[in-house]
């Protein structure tokens, strides 16, 4: 097994900048995920298959800093800006340490710092509970594929993890690294290593807000108005502190033409299940909606739809066009 020393020459770097880690030459059978290439600059493991992806855009994420301790983090670390998500499959043969030695060795030539490392029983517990709990728990499984994607990393046991962060503190990396169990619902991904890659780029939110007064006017002109800047912790209708400026716009836009009502209208893009986006855009709509109210706005006046990812002004295909695609947007009543 070859593994990347950590000091490379130039045409060695060149090649972990084309992202591929060395590994096994075993060819694997890879399912058709489309539209998320690999990330920017990071490694790929050699001859692995993506099994699943997310690109939920500006988050903030708790980056584990410490092993756990019972069913908690001992330590963690909130970092802000796009968040991106990977999950491969390696090839048969492919050890969850010969996985984990060639990322780390491959980050720390790119200049990551390694903030946090830890494997088995000094994650801290003998189960797993890290994967289980923090980094794959139920609500955060990938699901593009369905049970494919799902059980692609079905955590059996030698899980290893590291948080990594850039030189100049831009970028962060959750990677974890596990066994899969080999019942017949990990399917092919049956007693393989799993990889499963979190990161995030520190990013300066677009100066895109529409105020009070494009409101009124993308109202009265077209009869609705999109407001890109209403943003929602990951995977959740929770508003965010960074929403607070787009809803008190729509508070000063709706306090000043009180003849208006509006439905307000949750839109999500294509990742995911398209029910639990449909359920998700209904959520977050009612939670702006009760921003609004708490606000000053009568309850009236406001009433909250979703209409998921069946609504989209761009192309999915891209992470820009996904950006897009998640909004809210007021449509006169």
């Amino acid at each position: 097994m070859k593994i990347f020393p950590r000091a490379l020459s130039s045409l060695s770097l060149w090649f972990v900048f084309c992202t591929t880690l060395a590994g096994p030459t075993h060819a694997q059978s890879c399912p058709q995920l489309s539209g998320f290439p690999a990330l920017d600059q990071l490694p790929v493991y050699d001859g692995a298959c993506l099994f699943g992806a997310d690109e939920p855009g500006y988050s903030r994420y708790t980056l584990p800093t410490g092993p756990m301790k019972g069913r908690l983090l001992s330590s963690s670390q909130v970092v802000e800006g796009q968040l991106q998500r990977r999950l491969y499959v390696a090839p048969e043969g492919a050890s969850p340490t010969d996985v984990f030695v060639n990322y780390r060795d491959a980050l720390t030539a790119l200049g990551f710092e390694i903030v946090f490392e830890c494997a088995g029983r000094a994650c801290g517990s003998n189960n797993a509970l890290l994967g289980k709990l923090v980094i794959l728990p139920e609500d955060r499984r990938l699901r593009n594929l369905g049970e494919a994607s799902e059980f692609a990393m079905y955590i059996d046991g030698d899980e290893q993890f590291l948080a990594a962060r850039s030189e100049d503190g831009s970028r962060h990396v959750a990677l974890y690294v596990a066994r899969n169990q080999t019942g017949p619902i990990t399917g092919q991904a049956a007693g393989r290593t799993a990889v499963h890659v979190d990161l995030v780029t520190a990013k300066v939110l677009e100066a895109k807000m529409v105020d009070a007064a494009a409101m009124a006017k993308g109202i009265t002109e077209e009869g609705h108005v999109a407001v890109d800047n209403v943003f929602f912790e990951f995977g959740t209708a929770n508003l965010s502190a960074e929403a607070a400026p787009a809803l008190g716009e729509m508070v000063k836009f709706l306090t000043a033409r009180p003849e208006i009502s509006v439905f307000v209208v949750g839109h999500t893009d294509w990742v995911g299940d398209a029910d639990a986006n449909l359920s998700l855009s209904q959520q977050r709509a009612a939670s702006v909606v009760a921003a609004l109210v708490e606000g000053g706005i009568a309850a009236a006046r406001v009433t909250p739809a979703g209409a998921g990812l069946f609504s989209p002004r761009a192309s999915n295909a891209t992470e820009a066009g996904r950006a897009l695609n998640r909004r809210v947007e007021l449509v006169e009543r």
